[in-house]
């Protein structure tokens, strides 16, 4: 995928190019469907396909004190849409200045002037422009005069609802992991590097890797069905989320057992691995003692198996 710094720098790069622009935060189906049509329609016409963002967040430039959480890091966002078939996309740095621009004038002055877009292609909640005064209405009024087109989307609804970067949070932070799975078309992930913990969930037989997150949001405290990657292959695991009550002074964490081959792991130790939230067990409970915790782990785990069991194909192959 090429990249681009500015607006600026697309003509004569691009001619007339479908434009589709957000945050795209997740990049969920909500996104992938939206990026769907505007591929779809750049094979059928042969017109160049576009994808404009910004970075960092707009709220986080905004109002940084009530910016969202972002689902992804910047740099995945980017990978996730190249796999999507993105070739071509502008980054633009969201700066005060930019931010104070109306939304006439980035109708004029960015999709008109700089990258002469022969059509724009937004969800239709989406907002622009200084105190996100520009919406669909604006884009599709302007666009007329200045002769490119604005298709009518439906809204992709997932259960009832659009999917959209702000329910995928409540879903995750209400520990709806499931749910979120829905939304983003893949299991919502916690990236970090592995540290060492103080060793209990091996005194319990059950070893676990501990994470120190790099997500900017977590799923609520509990217990997970999950799978790990960790050197490049992927691991049944199941993780516990939060402060582990059962052990006065304990303190939060993210712990992992690997259900099957598990590497070694104090080969782990400050390497980077990924944890996948497939589905939730239950909340984060404290028990009276090791020995009542040790056996609802040996449940949890077995719970976890019956999950994957379910999940593989019939033959095992």
């Amino acid at each position: 995928m090429k990249t681009y710094a500015s607006a600026g720098e697309i003509s004569p790069a691009l001619e007339r190019p479908l434009v589709t622009l957000g945050n795209f935060d997740g990049v969920h189906r909500g996104h992938q469907f939206v990026i769907g049509e505007v591929l779809k329609r750049s094979a059928q016409t042969g017109r160049p396909a576009l994808l404009v963002t910004f970075h960092p967040h707009p709220l986080k430039i905004i109002r940084p004190q009530s910016a969202p959480p972002l689902l992804i890091s910047h740099e995945e966002k980017m990978a996730r849409l190249e796999a999507l078939g993105v070739e071509h996309a502008v980054v633009i740095p969201f700066t005060p200045a930019f931010a104070a621009l109306s939304a006439e004038r980035f109708v004029r002055d960015v999709l008109h002037r700089d990258l002469k877009a022969s059509a724009v292609f937004v969800g239709n909640n989406f907002n622009f422009g200084r105190g996100r005064e520009g919406n669909v209405g604006l884009l599709r009024r302007m666009g007329r005069d200045l002769r490119f087109d604005v298709p009518e989307l439906p809204d992709l609804l997932i259960l009832g609802s659009p999917a959209s970067s702000s329910r995928i949070r409540r879903a995750v932070r209400s520990g709806e992991v499931e749910l979120a799975r829905e939304l983003l078309g893949r299991p919502f992930t916690v990236p970090g590097r592995v540290i060492r913990g103080d060793a209990r969930g091996a005194a319990l037989g059950y070893p676990t890797a501990n994470l120190s997150p790099s997500a900017e949001i977590l799923p609520a405290d509990g217990v997970y069905v999950t799978r790990a990657r960790a050197f490049g292959a992927e691991h049944d695991a199941v993780s516990n989320v939060g402060s582990r009550p059962t052990f006065e002074g304990a303190g939060f964490a993210i712990e992992t057992h690997f259900l099957d081959r598990a590497p070694e792991l104090s080969g782990l130790y400050d390497e980077w691995i990924e944890i996948a939230f497939l589905a939730r067990l239950r909340s984060e409970v404290r028990f009276d003692s090791a020995d009542q915790l040790k056996r609802q782990i040996a449940a949890d785990v077995a719970r976890a198996r019956r999950f994957f069991e379910q999940l593989a194909p019939p033959g095992g192959g």
